[in-house]
């Protein structure tokens, strides 16, 4: 049994829940993971994170994510799908959809994992899916009203779609959410930081860096506006710099809460919640987030995090002041209870692939 996946990204970067979906897919179907990446000049490679894969990395004269690195890239992974012929291939978003028109044999099994809005890419994509009838055999979605509104628009009709939430947490790994005495009395911000993205200009108001509040993550946008972010001083707010992921996972359990909020200006910043969503939640730290659809439906199911009313300046200070009101009481309390609450009933990769198997011909690839 062969596995096989064609990346958008390098792997390591961007989607951790494909790596995982892989692991997934060897321990219930068996056979041996292959995962064909491209090479990003930028990014230092972490394959010697996955000791049970085999990487294939394609390179290209273009930068991959280019117009004609992506042509290039595609053509090269095209012909690595062809060599190794798996059973079950994932492709990975629409970005790499290309490749199930260029192979020589349909695979058995292929799943198409449509992690990433598809018009995104522009109007050719939205044509190209619309033309991938026959060539799917499954399509999964981070979020449902995504899944709605993608097979409106390319005509998915006919063909099994699966909902699987951008959780990265095992059950098996799950740990005890510390105790407030534990914890810094701190609120976490780690992501870009931007003023097109993640509002920049709320971070420069008094009334915010009066908040205990640590951000880490790399500061995106004008010279200008890097430069003023990084030489404010004042109040209570402190940048941290950049940080790796498997240090992040330890400080952020320490933490009191977790803000979750960017800018839903484009559709496909709309619906899917972020891993961080999921992450602060893993760990029992109730997430402050703003109203997206995935968001306010968990916040709402299990009252594992406050919800801030809207995206305006007044509705983030007022979410935060709210944070800061309840913090370690009663209130934080039966937040962290509902965040563990959460986590046991749907919020684990484990829970969510679950949803997967019954679509799984297990046994009878090949």
């Amino acid at each position: 049994m062969r596995l096989v996946a064609v990346s958008d990204v390098t792997l390591g970067y961007g989607t951790p829940q494909l790596p995982l979906l892989m692991q997934s897919l060897q321990e219930y179907l068996g056979g041996t993971v292959h995962i064909v990446e491209p090479r990003q000049p930028e990014l230092a490679p972490r394959h010697n994170e996955f000791p049970g894969f085999d990487v294939v990395t394609v390179a290209s004269a273009e930068h991959p994510h280019s117009v004609v690195g992506r042509q290039e890239y595609i053509v090269r992974a095209t012909r690595e799908v062809n060599r190794l012929a798996p059973d079950v291939l994932v492709i990975c978003c629409t970005y790499t959809l290309p490749v199930l028109f260029q192979m020589r044999k349909r695979p058995p099994t292929v799943i198409y994992y449509s992690v990433e809005s598809i018009p995104f890419y522009g109007e050719f994509d939205v044509e190209m899916n619309r033309r991938s009838h026959g060539l799917v055999d499954m399509i999964l979605f981070p979020e449902q009203n995504r899944a709605a509104l993608e097979t409106a628009r390319c005509g998915f009709g006919g063909i099994p779609k699966i909902v699987l939430y951008n959780t990265s947490n095992l059950q098996r790994n799950a740990r005890a959410p510390l105790d407030a005495a534990e914890r810094n009395g701190r609120i976490l911000y780690a992501g870009t930081i931007s003023r097109a993205q993640t509002f920049l200009d709320y971070y420069f108001s008094d009334k915010i860096r009066a908040m205990p509040i640590d951000m880490y993550g790399p500061v995106k946008g004008t010279a200008e506006d890097q430069q003023r972010f990084l030489s404010a001083r004042g109040g209570e707010l402190a940048y941290r710099g950049r940080i790796g992921i498997t240090e992040l996972a330890e400080l952020r359990r320490r933490y009191l809460y977790s803000i979750v909020a960017w800018n839903p200006d484009q559709e496909g910043q709309l619906y899917a919640a972020p891993n961080k969503f999921f992450e602060a939640i893993a760990d029992g730290v109730p997430p402050i987030a703003a109203p997206h659809p995935q968001c306010k439906l968990l916040i709402e199911r299990y009252g594992c995090g406050i919800l801030l009313e809207d995206w305006s300046f007044d509705a983030f200070h007022a979410g935060l002041r709210r944070a800061l009101r309840d913090a370690a009481t009663p209130r934080w309390q039966a937040m962290v209870d509902a965040c563990a609450r959460a986590v046991a009933t749907e919020l684990t990769w484990d829970a969510q692939f679950d949803k997967l198997k019954a679509h799984l011909k297990k046994g009878n690839q090949g």
